[in-house]
Protein backbone atom coordinates (compact mmCIF):
# COMPACT_ATOMS: atom_id res chain seq x y z
CA UNK A 1 0.00 0.00 0.00
CA UNK A 2 1.40 3.51 -0.78
CA UNK A 3 1.53 6.16 1.32
CA UNK A 4 -1.49 7.96 -0.30
CA UNK A 5 -3.70 5.11 0.03
CA UNK A 6 -2.46 4.26 3.69
CA UNK A 7 -3.30 8.52 4.63
CA UNK A 8 -7.09 8.02 2.97
CA UNK A 9 -7.83 5.17 4.79
CA UNK A 10 -6.31 6.44 8.20
CA UNK A 11 -9.01 9.53 7.52
CA UNK A 12 -11.35 7.03 6.71
CA UNK A 13 -11.26 5.59 10.38
CA UNK A 14 -11.47 9.50 11.34
CA UNK A 15 -14.88 8.77 10.58
CA UNK A 16 -16.42 6.43 12.82
CA UNK A 17 -15.81 9.77 15.48
CA UNK A 18 -18.84 11.15 13.38
CA UNK A 19 -21.12 8.09 14.52
CA UNK A 20 -21.70 8.68 17.79
CA UNK A 21 -23.45 12.20 16.66
CA UNK A 22 -27.23 11.81 16.56
CA UNK A 23 -27.43 15.28 14.88
CA UNK A 24 -25.84 13.21 11.62
CA UNK A 25 -27.64 11.01 9.43
CA UNK A 26 -25.90 7.71 8.44
CA UNK A 27 -26.17 8.42 5.03
CA UNK A 28 -24.56 11.79 5.03
CA UNK A 29 -21.83 9.80 7.32
CA UNK A 30 -21.53 7.27 4.50
CA UNK A 31 -21.79 10.04 1.99
CA UNK A 32 -18.53 11.55 3.82
CA UNK A 33 -16.63 8.34 4.07
CA UNK A 34 -16.83 8.08 0.32
CA UNK A 35 -15.91 11.08 -0.41
CA UNK A 36 -12.82 10.88 1.85
CA UNK A 37 -12.21 6.98 -0.26
CA UNK A 38 -12.24 8.92 -3.21
CA UNK A 39 -8.73 10.17 -3.02
CA UNK A 40 -7.49 6.76 -2.94
CA UNK A 41 -5.93 6.11 -6.21
CA UNK A 42 -7.96 3.94 -8.46
CA UNK A 43 -11.47 4.49 -6.82
CA UNK A 44 -13.79 5.60 -9.53
CA UNK A 45 -17.11 3.79 -8.72
CA UNK A 46 -18.36 2.60 -5.44
CA UNK A 47 -21.61 2.29 -3.37
CA UNK A 48 -23.24 1.24 -0.01
CA UNK A 49 -26.24 -0.84 0.07
CA UNK A 50 -28.07 -1.56 3.46
CA UNK A 51 -30.75 -3.79 3.92
CA UNK A 52 -34.01 -1.88 5.19
CA UNK A 53 -36.26 -2.61 7.85
CA UNK A 54 -37.74 -5.14 5.19
CA UNK A 55 -35.04 -6.48 4.11
CA UNK A 56 -35.24 -4.86 1.37
CA UNK A 57 -31.75 -3.67 -0.47
CA UNK A 58 -31.24 -0.12 -0.99
CA UNK A 59 -28.47 2.94 -1.66
CA UNK A 60 -27.52 4.51 1.06
CA UNK A 61 -24.61 5.95 -0.63
CA UNK A 62 -22.76 6.00 -3.93
CA UNK A 63 -19.74 7.67 -5.88
CA UNK A 64 -19.88 7.80 -9.77
CA UNK A 65 -21.70 5.25 -11.65
CA UNK A 66 -21.94 2.09 -10.13
CA UNK A 67 -23.48 -0.64 -12.36
CA UNK A 68 -26.83 -1.25 -11.09
CA UNK A 69 -27.05 -4.40 -12.66
CA UNK A 70 -23.89 -6.17 -10.86
CA UNK A 71 -25.12 -4.95 -7.41
CA UNK A 72 -28.37 -6.14 -7.66
CA UNK A 73 -27.08 -9.86 -8.33
CA UNK A 74 -24.80 -9.53 -4.93
CA UNK A 75 -27.46 -8.34 -3.03
CA UNK A 76 -29.58 -11.02 -3.76
CA UNK A 77 -27.15 -13.38 -2.47
CA UNK A 78 -28.59 -14.80 0.50
CA UNK A 79 -26.87 -17.85 3.35
CA UNK A 80 -23.80 -18.25 4.23
CA UNK A 81 -21.92 -16.98 1.01
CA UNK A 82 -23.65 -13.68 1.85
CA UNK A 83 -20.84 -13.18 4.44
CA UNK A 84 -17.57 -14.20 1.72
CA UNK A 85 -16.40 -10.71 -0.17
CA UNK A 86 -16.07 -11.53 -4.45
CA UNK A 87 -14.99 -10.21 -7.65
CA UNK A 88 -18.00 -9.25 -9.61
CA UNK A 89 -17.40 -10.03 -13.30
CA UNK A 90 -19.50 -8.83 -16.37
CA UNK A 91 -21.18 -12.23 -18.39
CA UNK A 92 -19.82 -14.29 -15.81
CA UNK A 93 -20.56 -15.78 -12.19
CA UNK A 94 -19.00 -13.69 -9.19
CA UNK A 95 -15.59 -15.28 -8.16
CA UNK A 96 -15.84 -15.77 -4.18
CA UNK A 97 -13.36 -15.29 -1.74
CA UNK A 98 -12.23 -17.37 1.35
CA UNK A 99 -11.94 -15.30 4.66
CA UNK A 100 -8.92 -13.94 4.81
CA UNK A 101 -9.78 -12.24 0.95
CA UNK A 102 -7.78 -15.05 -1.68
CA UNK A 103 -9.46 -15.30 -4.92
CA UNK A 104 -8.93 -17.48 -7.65
CA UNK A 105 -9.16 -14.47 -10.47
CA UNK A 106 -7.12 -12.34 -12.85
CA UNK A 107 -7.18 -8.39 -12.21
CA UNK A 108 -8.42 -8.01 -15.69
CA UNK A 109 -11.68 -9.90 -14.60
CA UNK A 110 -12.59 -8.12 -11.92
CA UNK A 111 -15.90 -5.43 -13.11
CA UNK A 112 -16.02 -4.57 -9.25
CA UNK A 113 -15.53 -5.74 -5.86
CA UNK A 114 -18.43 -6.48 -3.28
CA UNK A 115 -17.47 -7.13 0.84
CA UNK A 116 -20.22 -7.39 3.03
CA UNK A 117 -21.53 -5.66 5.68
CA UNK A 118 -21.61 -7.02 8.49
CA UNK A 119 -23.05 -6.12 12.17
CA UNK A 120 -23.64 -8.56 15.11
CA UNK A 121 -22.82 -11.32 13.06
CA UNK A 122 -25.33 -10.71 10.31
CA UNK A 123 -24.75 -9.10 7.01
CA UNK A 124 -26.76 -6.25 6.34
CA UNK A 125 -25.78 -4.85 3.32
CA UNK A 126 -22.76 -4.46 0.76
CA UNK A 127 -20.10 -2.11 0.03
CA UNK A 128 -18.91 -1.77 -3.69
CA UNK A 129 -15.91 -0.39 -5.34
CA UNK A 130 -14.32 -1.29 -8.67
CA UNK A 131 -10.98 -0.64 -7.39
CA UNK A 132 -9.34 1.15 -4.24
CA UNK A 133 -5.45 0.26 -4.33
CA UNK A 134 -4.90 0.64 -8.07
CA UNK A 135 -0.87 0.10 -9.25
CA UNK A 136 0.57 -3.24 -8.38
CA UNK A 137 -1.79 -4.32 -6.16
CA UNK A 138 -3.20 -7.80 -6.14
CA UNK A 139 -7.15 -8.78 -6.20
CA UNK A 140 -6.66 -9.99 -2.99
CA UNK A 141 -4.80 -6.93 -1.53
CA UNK A 142 -7.84 -5.11 -3.55
CA UNK A 143 -10.67 -7.20 -1.74
CA UNK A 144 -8.55 -6.76 1.76
CA UNK A 145 -8.55 -3.41 1.40
CA UNK A 146 -12.73 -3.58 0.72
CA UNK A 147 -13.46 -5.75 3.77
CA UNK A 148 -11.57 -3.32 5.75
CA UNK A 149 -13.68 -0.28 4.48
CA UNK A 150 -17.03 -2.86 4.63
CA UNK A 151 -15.78 -3.57 8.24
CA UNK A 152 -16.13 0.81 8.96
CA UNK A 153 -19.27 0.77 7.20
CA UNK A 154 -20.48 -1.98 9.84
CA UNK A 155 -19.62 -0.39 12.70
CA UNK A 156 -20.79 3.50 11.68
CA UNK A 157 -24.49 1.62 11.23
CA UNK A 158 -24.27 -0.05 14.56
CA UNK A 159 -23.04 3.19 16.27
CA UNK A 160 -25.45 5.28 14.31
CA UNK A 161 -28.41 2.83 15.32
CA UNK A 162 -27.73 3.11 18.53
CA UNK A 163 -27.33 6.56 18.44
CA UNK A 164 -30.81 7.05 16.72
CA UNK A 165 -33.05 4.63 18.81
CA UNK A 166 -31.37 6.94 22.10
CA UNK A 167 -31.51 10.13 20.12
CA UNK A 168 -34.78 12.25 18.98
CA UNK A 169 -33.77 11.36 15.40
CA UNK A 170 -36.10 8.46 15.65
CA UNK A 171 -38.98 8.88 13.91
CA UNK A 172 -36.67 10.92 10.78
CA UNK A 173 -34.58 7.81 10.66
CA UNK A 174 -37.23 4.92 10.15
CA UNK A 175 -39.83 7.32 7.88
CA UNK A 176 -36.31 7.58 6.17
CA UNK A 177 -36.06 3.51 5.53
CA UNK A 178 -39.69 3.50 4.84
CA UNK A 179 -39.24 5.66 1.71
CA UNK A 180 -36.24 3.82 0.50
CA UNK A 181 -36.64 2.45 -3.28
CA UNK A 182 -35.13 -0.73 -3.43
CA UNK A 183 -32.94 -2.14 -6.61
CA UNK A 184 -35.80 -3.83 -7.85
CA UNK A 185 -37.19 -0.47 -9.04
CA UNK A 186 -34.36 2.00 -9.33
CA UNK A 187 -33.34 -0.55 -12.21
CA UNK A 188 -36.97 0.27 -14.48
CA UNK A 189 -35.35 3.72 -15.07
CA UNK A 190 -31.07 3.17 -14.40
CA UNK A 191 -30.53 0.10 -17.34
CA UNK A 192 -32.55 1.86 -20.06
CA UNK A 193 -30.78 2.24 -23.22
CA UNK A 194 -33.46 3.99 -25.61
CA UNK A 195 -33.23 7.82 -26.80
CA UNK A 196 -35.87 8.42 -24.21
CA UNK A 197 -34.75 6.96 -21.43
CA UNK A 198 -31.43 8.72 -21.67
CA UNK A 199 -32.97 12.20 -21.59
CA UNK A 200 -35.43 10.99 -18.94
CA UNK A 201 -32.08 10.40 -16.71
CA UNK A 202 -30.83 13.74 -17.72
CA UNK A 203 -34.36 15.13 -16.55
CA UNK A 204 -33.99 13.46 -13.11
CA UNK A 205 -30.56 14.58 -12.18
CA UNK A 206 -31.78 18.34 -12.91
CA UNK A 207 -34.48 17.87 -10.90
CA UNK A 208 -33.03 16.15 -7.74
CA UNK A 209 -30.55 19.62 -7.65
CA UNK A 210 -33.74 21.78 -7.88
CA UNK A 211 -36.42 22.22 -5.63
CA UNK A 212 -38.90 23.70 -7.60
CA UNK A 213 -42.13 21.64 -7.55
CA UNK A 214 -42.22 18.54 -9.89
CA UNK A 215 -45.11 17.23 -12.37
CA UNK A 216 -45.07 13.85 -13.70
CA UNK A 217 -47.23 13.34 -16.27
CA UNK A 218 -47.77 9.55 -18.21
CA UNK A 219 -49.80 6.96 -18.51
CA UNK A 220 -50.91 4.22 -15.78
CA UNK A 221 -47.85 1.91 -14.39
CA UNK A 222 -45.07 3.46 -16.17
CA UNK A 223 -43.27 4.42 -13.00
CA UNK A 224 -44.25 8.08 -12.21
CA UNK A 225 -44.55 7.29 -8.27
CA UNK A 226 -41.71 5.07 -8.88
CA UNK A 227 -39.52 8.33 -10.26
CA UNK A 228 -40.55 10.46 -7.89
CA UNK A 229 -39.29 8.72 -5.00
CA UNK A 230 -36.44 7.92 -6.82
CA UNK A 231 -35.48 12.10 -7.38
CA UNK A 232 -36.19 12.57 -4.00
CA UNK A 233 -34.02 9.57 -3.10
CA UNK A 234 -31.28 11.78 -5.21
CA UNK A 235 -31.67 15.03 -3.76
CA UNK A 236 -30.45 16.64 -0.39
CA UNK A 237 -33.73 16.24 0.71
CA UNK A 238 -32.96 12.11 0.89
CA UNK A 239 -32.62 12.17 4.69
CA UNK A 240 -36.22 13.82 5.36
CA UNK A 241 -39.42 11.45 5.01
CA UNK A 242 -41.32 10.92 1.60
CA UNK A 243 -45.07 10.34 1.69
CA UNK A 244 -47.59 10.00 -0.59
CA UNK A 245 -51.24 11.25 -0.73
CA UNK A 246 -54.20 9.95 -3.29
CA UNK A 247 -56.01 12.33 -4.41
CA UNK A 248 -58.41 9.90 -6.43
CA UNK A 249 -59.24 8.53 -3.23
CA UNK A 250 -60.79 12.22 -1.66
CA UNK A 251 -63.94 13.32 -2.87
CA UNK A 252 -64.16 16.19 0.01
CA UNK A 253 -62.43 18.77 0.22
CA UNK A 254 -62.69 18.54 4.16
CA UNK A 255 -60.81 14.83 4.13
CA UNK A 256 -58.13 15.88 1.20
CA UNK A 257 -57.26 18.93 3.33
CA UNK A 258 -57.17 17.13 7.00
CA UNK A 259 -54.57 15.00 5.39
CA UNK A 260 -52.55 17.44 3.57
CA UNK A 261 -53.12 20.30 6.23
CA UNK A 262 -53.86 18.93 9.58
CA UNK A 263 -56.36 20.13 11.94
CA UNK A 264 -56.57 22.90 14.54
CA UNK A 265 -57.74 22.02 17.55
CA UNK A 266 -61.45 21.92 18.16
CA UNK A 267 -61.90 21.39 14.30
CA UNK A 268 -62.13 17.71 14.78
CA UNK A 269 -61.92 17.10 18.50
CA UNK A 270 -57.52 17.57 18.89
CA UNK A 271 -55.60 19.04 16.88
CA UNK A 272 -53.05 17.06 14.97
CA UNK A 273 -50.16 17.90 12.08
CA UNK A 274 -50.86 16.95 8.12
CA UNK A 275 -48.35 15.40 5.72
CA UNK A 276 -47.00 18.87 4.68
CA UNK A 277 -46.07 19.32 8.27
CA UNK A 278 -45.25 15.20 8.83
CA UNK A 279 -42.52 15.21 6.00
CA UNK A 280 -41.22 18.88 6.90
CA UNK A 281 -38.10 19.18 4.56
CA UNK A 282 -39.13 16.11 2.71
CA UNK A 283 -41.21 15.43 -0.40
CA UNK A 284 -45.15 15.16 -0.95
CA UNK A 285 -46.05 13.22 -3.85
CA UNK A 286 -49.76 13.69 -4.65
CA UNK A 287 -51.02 10.88 -6.94
CA UNK A 288 -53.82 11.67 -9.57
CA UNK A 289 -53.42 15.30 -8.79
CA UNK A 290 -55.46 15.91 -11.55
CA UNK A 291 -58.77 14.82 -9.65
CA UNK A 292 -57.82 17.55 -6.64
CA UNK A 293 -60.68 18.93 -5.26
CA UNK A 294 -60.53 22.59 -6.15
CA UNK A 295 -60.98 23.94 -2.70
CA UNK A 296 -58.00 21.45 -1.86
CA UNK A 297 -56.02 22.84 -5.36
CA UNK A 298 -56.59 26.37 -4.25
CA UNK A 299 -54.57 26.08 -1.05
CA UNK A 300 -52.19 23.82 -2.40
CA UNK A 301 -51.93 27.21 -4.61
CA UNK A 302 -51.50 29.19 -1.54
CA UNK A 303 -48.84 27.28 0.32
CA UNK A 304 -46.88 27.16 -3.16
CA UNK A 305 -47.01 30.69 -3.39
CA UNK A 306 -46.31 32.12 0.06
CA UNK A 307 -44.66 29.05 1.43
CA UNK A 308 -47.00 29.00 4.59
CA UNK A 309 -50.21 27.72 5.53
CA UNK A 310 -53.01 27.15 8.22
CA UNK A 311 -54.75 24.12 9.38
CA UNK A 312 -58.34 23.28 8.80
CA UNK A 313 -60.33 25.29 11.36
CA UNK A 314 -57.14 27.46 12.61
CA UNK A 315 -56.17 30.62 11.76
CA UNK A 316 -52.34 30.77 12.91
CA UNK A 317 -50.09 30.63 9.67
CA UNK A 318 -47.45 27.76 9.56
CA UNK A 319 -44.63 27.68 7.28
CA UNK A 320 -42.90 24.34 5.76
CA UNK A 321 -40.40 23.64 3.08
CA UNK A 322 -41.57 20.25 1.83
CA UNK A 323 -41.21 20.50 -1.72
CA UNK A 324 -44.48 19.20 -3.75
CA UNK A 325 -44.62 16.33 -6.09
CA UNK A 326 -47.59 16.22 -8.75
CA UNK A 327 -48.43 12.97 -10.52
CA UNK A 328 -50.90 13.59 -13.18
CA UNK A 329 -52.84 12.24 -16.52
CA UNK A 330 -51.64 13.91 -19.53
CA UNK A 331 -54.30 16.54 -18.50
CA UNK A 332 -51.76 17.99 -15.90
CA UNK A 333 -52.61 20.24 -13.16
CA UNK A 334 -55.91 23.27 -12.78
CA UNK A 335 -54.58 26.17 -14.08
CA UNK A 336 -54.66 27.96 -11.03
CA UNK A 337 -52.49 25.31 -9.20
CA UNK A 338 -50.18 25.17 -12.34
CA UNK A 339 -49.70 28.90 -12.72
CA UNK A 340 -48.95 28.81 -8.57
CA UNK A 341 -46.48 25.91 -9.08
CA UNK A 342 -44.77 26.90 -12.31
CA UNK A 343 -43.77 22.84 -11.86
CA UNK A 344 -40.73 21.50 -13.65
CA UNK A 345 -42.39 18.62 -15.91
CA UNK A 346 -41.33 15.44 -16.81
CA UNK A 347 -43.02 12.82 -19.22
CA UNK A 348 -42.28 9.36 -17.96
CA UNK A 349 -42.77 7.41 -21.23
CA UNK A 350 -44.41 4.40 -22.10
CA UNK A 351 -43.73 1.16 -22.53
CA UNK A 352 -44.35 1.39 -26.19
CA UNK A 353 -41.94 3.81 -26.72
CA UNK A 354 -38.89 2.37 -25.75
CA UNK A 355 -39.19 -1.31 -26.62
CA UNK A 356 -35.75 -1.32 -27.07
CA UNK A 357 -36.01 -1.69 -23.32
CA UNK A 358 -38.44 -4.53 -23.39
CA UNK A 359 -35.71 -7.52 -23.41
CA UNK A 360 -33.79 -5.99 -20.29
CA UNK A 361 -36.50 -5.40 -18.35
CA UNK A 362 -38.31 -8.70 -18.63
CA UNK A 363 -34.81 -10.22 -17.61
CA UNK A 364 -34.26 -8.04 -14.98
CA UNK A 365 -38.03 -8.95 -13.45
CA UNK A 366 -37.94 -13.03 -14.17
CA UNK A 367 -34.71 -12.67 -12.07
CA UNK A 368 -36.69 -10.92 -9.36
CA UNK A 369 -38.91 -14.06 -9.69
CA UNK A 370 -36.25 -16.68 -9.55
CA UNK A 371 -34.81 -14.83 -6.15
CA UNK A 372 -38.29 -15.37 -4.69
CA UNK A 373 -39.07 -18.61 -6.07
CA UNK A 374 -35.83 -20.75 -6.59
CA UNK A 375 -37.27 -20.76 -10.44
CA UNK A 376 -35.28 -19.21 -13.26
CA UNK A 377 -37.83 -18.77 -16.34
CA UNK A 378 -36.46 -17.86 -19.88
CA UNK A 379 -37.86 -16.92 -22.82
CA UNK A 380 -37.70 -18.50 -26.29
CA UNK A 381 -37.22 -16.02 -29.37
CA UNK A 382 -40.86 -16.67 -30.63
CA UNK A 383 -41.80 -15.55 -26.99
CA UNK A 384 -39.48 -12.25 -26.55
CA UNK A 385 -40.61 -11.15 -30.52
CA UNK A 386 -44.28 -11.13 -29.28
CA UNK A 387 -43.58 -9.15 -25.80
CA UNK A 388 -41.84 -6.84 -27.85
CA UNK A 389 -44.03 -5.98 -30.03
CA UNK A 390 -47.10 -5.74 -27.70
CA UNK A 391 -48.50 -2.55 -26.83
CA UNK A 392 -48.55 -2.83 -22.60
CA UNK A 393 -51.24 -0.95 -21.85
CA UNK A 394 -50.60 -1.55 -18.43
CA UNK A 395 -46.89 -0.81 -18.76
CA UNK A 396 -44.33 -1.28 -16.00
CA UNK A 397 -46.84 -2.79 -13.69
CA UNK A 398 -48.77 -4.81 -16.15
CA UNK A 399 -45.15 -6.38 -16.66
CA UNK A 400 -44.35 -7.50 -13.30
CA UNK A 401 -48.05 -9.29 -13.15
CA UNK A 402 -47.56 -10.89 -16.19
CA UNK A 403 -44.01 -12.28 -14.93
CA UNK A 404 -45.36 -13.44 -11.65
CA UNK A 405 -48.18 -15.12 -13.24
CA UNK A 406 -45.84 -16.82 -15.46
CA UNK A 407 -43.85 -17.84 -12.35
CA UNK A 408 -47.14 -19.81 -11.26
CA UNK A 409 -48.81 -20.74 -14.50
CA UNK A 410 -45.88 -21.84 -17.07
CA UNK A 411 -45.61 -25.85 -16.58
CA UNK A 412 -41.51 -25.26 -17.85
CA UNK A 413 -38.46 -22.80 -17.25
CA UNK A 414 -38.46 -22.27 -20.81
CA UNK A 415 -41.34 -19.88 -21.16
CA UNK A 416 -42.59 -20.28 -24.90
CA UNK A 417 -45.24 -18.43 -27.35
CA UNK A 418 -48.20 -20.93 -25.26
CA UNK A 419 -47.27 -20.23 -22.08
CA UNK A 420 -47.51 -16.19 -23.11
CA UNK A 421 -51.22 -14.93 -21.77
CA UNK A 422 -53.90 -15.07 -24.59
CA UNK A 423 -54.57 -11.06 -24.19
CA UNK A 424 -50.74 -10.32 -24.64
CA UNK A 425 -50.60 -12.01 -28.19
CA UNK A 426 -52.04 -10.47 -31.63
CA UNK A 427 -54.47 -12.84 -33.44
CA UNK A 428 -52.00 -14.66 -35.50
CA UNK A 429 -49.79 -15.64 -32.40
CA UNK A 430 -52.23 -17.32 -30.32
CA UNK A 431 -51.88 -20.72 -30.17
CA UNK A 432 -55.02 -23.10 -30.70
CA UNK A 433 -57.53 -22.89 -27.87
CA UNK A 434 -60.03 -25.85 -26.89
CA UNK A 435 -63.36 -24.80 -25.69
CA UNK A 436 -62.48 -25.97 -22.14
CA UNK A 437 -59.21 -24.21 -22.08
CA UNK A 438 -61.07 -21.31 -22.90
CA UNK A 439 -63.79 -21.40 -20.63
CA UNK A 440 -60.64 -22.25 -17.63
CA UNK A 441 -59.00 -18.61 -18.96
CA UNK A 442 -62.47 -16.88 -18.45
CA UNK A 443 -63.25 -18.45 -14.88
CA UNK A 444 -59.26 -17.47 -14.09
CA UNK A 445 -59.60 -14.00 -15.76
CA UNK A 446 -63.15 -13.05 -13.94
CA UNK A 447 -61.90 -14.12 -10.35
CA UNK A 448 -58.34 -12.77 -11.33
CA UNK A 449 -60.49 -8.87 -11.63
CA UNK A 450 -63.30 -9.99 -8.75
CA UNK A 451 -60.63 -10.21 -6.21
CA UNK A 452 -58.87 -7.51 -7.49
CA UNK A 453 -62.34 -5.45 -6.70
CA UNK A 454 -62.97 -6.59 -3.74
CA UNK A 455 -59.40 -6.07 -2.15
CA UNK A 456 -59.83 -2.32 -3.14
CA UNK A 457 -63.63 -2.15 -1.74
CA UNK A 458 -64.74 -1.59 -5.56
CA UNK A 459 -62.63 1.74 -5.70
CA UNK A 460 -62.05 0.55 -9.92
CA UNK A 461 -59.35 3.08 -10.60
CA UNK A 462 -57.13 1.46 -7.24
CA UNK A 463 -58.03 -2.31 -8.48
CA UNK A 464 -56.95 -1.62 -12.58
CA UNK A 465 -53.82 0.06 -11.07
CA UNK A 466 -53.09 -3.64 -9.04
CA UNK A 467 -53.73 -5.29 -12.41
CA UNK A 468 -51.59 -2.81 -14.91
CA UNK A 469 -55.22 -2.09 -16.87
CA UNK A 470 -56.94 1.40 -17.83
CA UNK A 471 -60.30 2.68 -16.41
CA UNK A 472 -61.72 1.35 -19.50
CA UNK A 473 -60.62 -2.15 -19.84
CA UNK A 474 -61.62 -2.84 -16.23
CA UNK A 475 -64.69 -1.52 -16.90
CA UNK A 476 -65.04 -3.91 -19.98
CA UNK A 477 -64.29 -6.66 -17.97
CA UNK A 478 -66.99 -5.49 -15.18
CA UNK A 479 -69.78 -5.49 -17.66
CA UNK A 480 -68.35 -8.69 -19.66
CA UNK A 481 -68.46 -10.88 -16.42
CA UNK A 482 -71.32 -9.23 -15.29
CA UNK A 483 -69.57 -8.37 -11.70
CA UNK A 484 -71.10 -6.31 -8.91
CA UNK A 485 -71.24 -5.85 -5.44
CA UNK A 486 -73.38 -8.11 -2.88
CA UNK A 487 -74.51 -5.06 -1.67
CA UNK A 488 -75.60 -3.71 -4.99
CA UNK A 489 -77.79 -7.22 -5.84
CA UNK A 490 -79.21 -7.09 -2.49
CA UNK A 491 -80.59 -3.37 -3.72
CA UNK A 492 -81.48 -4.85 -6.79
CA UNK A 493 -83.68 -7.53 -5.61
Amino acid sequence: MDAVSFAVLRRALDCLALAEDTGRSLDAMLAGLLAVLSETPALGHAAVVLLDSDDRPAIRASLGAPDMSLILSATLERGPEALLARVLRRGAAAVIADSGGEVVAQPGEAAMLAAPVVVAGAGCGWFFADRLLGGEATLAEELRTAMFVAGLIGRMTDMATTAVVQGSGLIQELAFLRSKVSLRYRHIFSDGQSAVMRQLRSETDRAALSDAPLLLVGEAGAGRAVLARLIHELSPRAVRPFAVFEAGDETEAATAGLRLFGSARGFTGGSSPGLLEEAEGGMVLIEDAHLLHPETAKRLAGYLSTGTFTRLGGGRLRRATTRLAFQASVAGLSPELAAAASPQAIRVPSLRERREDIPALLDHLLTLEAARSGRRMTLTSKALRALETYDWPGNIREMELMTTRLAVTAPEDRIDIADIPPEVLTEGERPPVLPEDAAELRDMERQQVLSALERHGWVQSRAARELGLTLRQIGYRIRKYGLARDDDDAQAS
